[in-house]
């Protein structure tokens, strides 16, 4: 029985020994798994940040777009206007060159008929 004693001690430290090792084991695994769940909560957050980003930019660009296309469109605008206008003059100088010898017409085609 004496021989039996000290593996007693022996086993009962080995299992101590690998009841131990199993606790820091748990405990490495437990950090590990709080590290990794630091890690996505930071990833999401970066991505959240990258797409809030995004958003912003699109909009930015979006409303750039819209800016330049209505400053183009005025600026067409004002062409046609222009040309309008100048088309508008020149038929107006047109009638005004015209009126005097139209006046006249008239005058002669209703003194002429009635006389």
């Amino acid at each position: 029985m004496a021989q039996h004693a000290p593996d007693a001690h022996a086993d009962e430290r080995l299992l101590r020994e690998i009841a131990q090792r199993e606790q820091e084991l748990q405990r490495t695994v437990a950090e590990a798994r709080a590290e990794a769940d630091r890690i996505i909560e930071r990833a999401r957050r970066e991505a959240e940040e990258l797409r809030a980003r995004a958003r912003e930019q699109a909009r930015e660009q979006a409303a750039a777009a819209a800016a330049e296309s209505e400053r183009e469109a005025a600026a067409v605008t004002r062409q046609i206007l222009s040309r309008a206008q100048a088309e508008a003059d020149a038929l107006r100088k047109r009638g005004d060159e015209r009126r005097p010898r139209a006046v006249d017409l008239v005058v002669r085609e209703v003194l002429g008929s009635s006389a």
